[in-house]
């Protein structure tokens, strides 16, 4: 098995190529994901992804994404890049025509492509999966300010702060585990806080503490599409839209559709785009 390490702005992953290696997605579970997840010199990878034989028609891989405490069985949004990234300098090609790599993920159905194709950094547009599930967080008929609950292949936590400085000084850790062990979320939760720029200006500030690293990150995919589409829901905006977004890690942008008048069974958002920077180490 082939394996690199790449980072999709400061997510940082170790790839395995596991195409005809005949093992198992389930074996990299626990202990193996975890010590897997010690790289050389000392530094810590956020999760491994395995690259594995395509399990649906008309896809060119599958990926599996295990956090670096051992769990998996969610998508990771800067993965599926890295993971398109990886796949290219594999040297394989993508099956379909229209030159878009096709991947299963934690039972959903992704695609992506390569807009920029350096030999070491690229430049990666991927198609995140509708979602349905997107609200605000009410207990016992409260709301709490500007909390929004997201499903985007792994659940999240977004509130919005009142400036960049707030969210750049915020003990993250001390504010974000009372939400990612909330009763709320039975399973846990990703937990994301941002802060929006003029309303016209389609710009957002984000830090994240992830569930399975149990740390902040330099940047969280899901978490960028999730608090894109909670800015879109906060603001009452509708039609096609764009978010730039910067983490500590790097900037990337996202682009949506949010219908202006959602029945219900209709996802809240969709055609979904997550572009930005990927690096192989």
């Amino acid at each position: 098995m082939e394996e690199a390490i790449y980072d999709g702005a400061g997510n940082l992953f170790r790839m395995i190529d596991g195409r005809g290696s005949g093992i198992s997605p389930s074996a990299f579970e626990g202990e193996l994901a975890r010590r897997l997840c010690l790289l050389p010199g000392g530094s810590k990878a956020d999760g491994i992804i395995l690259l594995s034989g395509a399990e649906a028609p008309g896809c060119d891989f599958s990926m599996h994404y295990f956090n670096n405490d051992g769990t998996g069985g969610m998508m990771c949004g800067n993965g599926g890049r890295c993971a398109i990234a990886f796949a290219r300098d594999r040297g394989f090609a993508p099956s379909s025509p229209d030159g878009m790599y096709r991947f299963t993920s934690a039972g959903g159905f992704y695609c992506g492509s390569i807009l920029e194709d350096g030999p070491v950094d690229k430049v990666v547009r991927l198609k995140m999966a509708e979602v349905y599930a997107a609200c605000r967080i009410e207990e016992n008929g409260k709301t709490y300010g500007n909390g929004w609950y997201l499903d985007v292949g792994c659940p999240h936590y977004v509130t919005f702060l009142d400036s960049e400085d707030e969210v750049e000084k915020l003990d993250i850790e001390t504010a974000a585990l009372p939400w990612r062990y909330s009763p709320l979320f039975p399973e846990g939760a990703n937990v994301n806080f941002a802060s929006l720029g003029p309303r016209s200006s389609g710009q957002i500030l984000i830090r994240t503490f992830e569930r399975g690293v149990e740390a902040e990150t330099l940047s969280c995919g899901t978490g960028i599409v999730a608090t894109s589409i909670a800015a879109a829901l906060n603001a009452g905006l509708s039609g096609k839209l764009h978010f730039d977004v910067h983490a500590r890690g790097g900037n990337l942008s996202v682009d949506f559709f949010m219908p202006s008048d959602r029945k219900d069974g209709e996802p809240a958002a969709k055609d979904i785009f997550l572009t930005g920077p990927t690096h192989r180490h």
